[in-house]
């Protein structure tokens, strides 16, 4: 009982600098999260983008989609003083902050180090190092954009003094275990779902990412990018596609999508859709369809069949993206989808479990961890510290 009363009375702090859907904060922090009631969100997305650029992003969102329970700073003086009503015994977790580190006007990692309690540093997962043996010209391209990069867009992390350091994967492990300032917080990736998985799958799934816009784009570009030339030519492709994949794989096919960006209507010839549970579904599926989301990290540790699909109604920048994340997740090239309809390829359904393995390991879960999600071992965790 007591316990209970010290913990209802902490404050768990998460920074956030750029806008996000309820959506991506439930992927981190789902309801099952035990010490939710403890989280405070802060974002500081006003003084990293301008209002033109978030009144466009969240134009994409539904409004059931934006985030109530999150406190935007909107200028320099109201954050300070935030930073300073925060308790020694609280905890500060950086989970979005490289605009902020950018941002010359914030001065943010000297801000950050004036924060008097724990602070704990998410440092994302560690760039996947290119696989050259099975496309050089990809694995090449891949490589210079990284050095590039990193010479140009430094995050500037090192700068910010936190007493624990939590990443991901064999290869952050190594890069940051020995350092002797920060303790070193070991975590599975919050994109992978430790679900069981069925020993009968019995559909397919495609992950859907949208047929307009990315929501990320009106952040980062001035000028904004159709994914798709022509919607219409390239629906009759895909349905045609998916027609045949169901008649090969004798079930149905469903197409997971992201709960930020609803549909108006069905534009996959009445096929199931379903919003935010694209994790579970990979999970449980014969075969995983989709293009280069995030997501599609899943499929590996499910051991699932992955088909990348490129097509020649995207630009040659998102064709080469989806190049790159089959040939460096998957250690397979992928076609493009007029070639499937064509009959000029076949499907290549195979799984390279050593491969699978390796990645697994090196950038996503390290060998040792128990299998528990992200938000079970913070809760874990934070329990400890509060302590």
């Amino acid at each position: 009982m007591k316990k209970n009363l010290k913990l209802k009375n902490k404050k768990v702090y998460i920074y956030i600098d750029v806008p996000v859907s309820k959506h991506q904060i439930n992927q981190i922090f789902p309801k099952e999260f035990k010490l939710k009631k403890n989280l405070i969100f802060i974002n500081t997305s006003y003084l990293n983008f301008n209002k033109e650029q978030l009144k466009n992003f969240y134009k994409k969102i539904p409004k059931s989609e934006i985030p109530k329970n999150m406190i935007y700073i909107k200028n320099l003086k109201n954050l300070k003083f935030f930073f300073k009503k925060i308790k020694s015994s609280d905890i500060f977790i950086f989970y979005n902050y490289f605009f902020s580190l950018k941002n010359y006007k914030l001065d943010a990692s000297e801000l950050f180090n004036e924060i008097n309690c724990k602070k704990i540093l998410i440092k994302q997962h560690s760039w996947i190092f290119p696989n050259l043996k099975k496309d050089f010209f990809i694995s090449f391209f891949k490589l210079l954009k990284y050095l590039l990069n990193k010479i140009f867009l430094s995050e500037n992390s090192n700068s910010v003094k936190s007493d624990y350091i939590l990443s991901f994967g064999e290869k952050n492990k190594k890069k940051f275990i020995n350092d002797v300032d920060k303790n070193y917080l070991d975590y599975p990736s919050f994109w992978i779902q430790f679900n069981s998985i069925p020993k009968n799958k019995k559909f397919v799934t495609y992950v859907d990412e949208t047929l307009d816009y990315s929501g990320d784009q009106f952040l980062f570009k001035n000028k904004v990018q159709k994914k798709i030339r022509n919607i219409n030519n390239y629906l009759i492709k895909l349905n045609y596609f998916f027609s045949v994949i169901e008649k090969k794989f004798n079930c149905k096919l469903i197409i997971c999508c992201k709960k930020k960006s609803k549909y108006d209507k069905n534009y996959f010839d009445g096929r199931k859709l379903v919003y935010g549970k694209t994790l579970e579904f990979i999970s449980k599926s014969k075969l995983v369809i989709g293009h280069k989301s995030d997501a599609l990290i899943q499929a590996i540790y499910s051991k699932s069949p992955v088909i990348l699909l490129k097509s020649k109604e995207f630009s040659v920048r998102r064709n080469l993206e989806i190049s790159s994340k089959s040939v460096n997740l998957f250690n397979k090239k992928c076609n493009f989808l007029e070639e499937y309809n064509d009959k000029k390829v076949e499907l290549d359904t195979s799984i390279d479990k050593e491969y699978y393995k390796k990645i697994i390991d090196n950038y996503f879960v390290s060998k040792n961890q128990i299998k528990q999600n992200f938000h079970e071992k913070l809760t874990s965790d934070l329990n400890k510290l509060f302590l």
